[in-house]
């Protein structure tokens, strides 16, 4: 079995040197890493800094989870990475997603704004962000549809919302 895993892994990183770094669809994984970094880094409220960050670096671990556990369970697959050293969406789980999913908590304070924000927001990524990584060929869903990522998306910054809420003991209310 390792053999097996070994050689799969070789192959891996040899179409990536071959195919993948510098390609377009690489330079695009670049800018998806930098530019929202970038943005929020302008508008991100610093007095809430930390507790925006905290909640970033918690979508980062379970966005990187789920994605690792949907690549594994073949329900989708990423033929371009930005670096061929993990099967994970790197540039979606360390800087789309957690970057989107700030702004939202920053700006969306209340539970049901947050909530309503965060619907929007999960059709958009589904029905819109995920296509367009089909388009580009970056994303191939394999037995996954983009309607199962809506309540996915959602949970996550809900989820992580009551996570945050408790760990700075705000106020749970509805």
């Amino acid at each position: 079995m390792y053999k097996i895993q070994s050689a799969a892994d070789e192959a891996g990183r040899d179409f990536w040197v071959k195919s993948t770094v510098f390609s377009h669809q690489w330079w695009i994984l670049v800018a998806l890493l930098v530019i929202p970094y970038i943005a929020w880094w302008k508008i991100v409220d610093r007095k809430r800094f930390f507790e925006i960050t905290t909640y970033g670096l918690l979508v980062v671990l379970l966005t990187g989870l789920l994605d690792a556990i949907g690549v594994e369970t073949d329900a989708w697959d990423y033929k371009y990475d930005l670096i061929p050293l993990l099967d994970v969406f790197i540039v979606y789980d360390v800087a789309v997603l957690p970057v989107s999913y700030m702004l939202v908590y920053q700006y969306f304070r209340d539970w049901w704004s947050f909530a309503i924000a965060h619907i929007v927001v999960s059709f958009l990524f589904a029905f819109v962000a995920e296509p367009l990584l089909v388009w580009l060929d970056i994303y191939q869903p394999i037995s996954w549809k983009h309607i199962y990522s809506v309540p996915g998306y959602f949970f996550i910054a809900v989820f992580l919302r009551g996570v945050m809420a408790l760990l700075t003991k705000k106020n749970l209310k509805v």
